[in-house]
């Protein structure tokens, strides 16, 4: 194999792993802050998406931001690795703060991969796939997974998003926030 061929597939293989360890960014994004506090959303992003009917998803359409309601967004995709642990903690999350309103969206498109995947991590809360990936960029995501918190008001005061070498975000820490969300 000549020397540029074999930089080639390094460059190539190197890509495909970091993409399949769920450290993806969005195309056309610049890799925007990991934390920070903001408005959520834009005007051109969608207000409302459907869910899929599987786990403690209704199937049924559903605010991407509740209005005077704390809100968490998670956005995910069922081939990120560090998603499925995120699970468990989202699972914790939605248990001990039930009247907070959780969306968890993906940007895939087949919606028995998302539905086989939320059967098995035990989703008990809202899932939309939203292949168009308006939503995500609209609210600065640049890569997943990452989470949102919004205050009653729709203005961001907590993000974290999961890149290689870092932890995912735990129960207590998530909750804390959506606390503080509150105040």
């Amino acid at each position: 194999m000549r020397g540029y061929d074999r930089r080639a597939f390094l460059a190539a293989g190197a890509a495909a792993v970091t993409a399949l360890s769920g450290c993806t960014q969005v195309p056309g994004t610049g890799g925007g802050p990991e934390s920070g506090t903001g408005t959520g959303g834009s005007e051109d992003a969608p207000t409302e998406l459907e869910t899929l009917d599987v786990g403690g998803s209704s199937g049924e359409t559903v605010p991407v931001v509740s209005e005077g309601t704390v809100t968490l967004l998670d956005f995910f995709a069922t081939y990120c690795a560090p998603c499925k642990p995120q699970m468990d903690e989202l699972r914790t999350v939605r248990s001990s703060l039930p009247d907070v309103h959780m969306l968890s969206i993906t940007w895939e498109t087949e919606p028995e991969t998302v539905r086989s995947f939320w059967r098995e991590y035990d989703g008990t809360w809202p899932v939309a796939m939203e292949p168009d990936m308006e939503t995500g960029p609209a609210f600065g995501v640049d890569g997943l997974p990452t989470m949102l918190v919004l205050d009653a008001e729709g203005v961001e005061t907590w993000r974290h998003r999961a890149r290689p070498g870092s932890e995912i975000a735990k129960a207590d820490r998530i909750e804390a926030e959506l606390e503080a969300a509150r105040q």
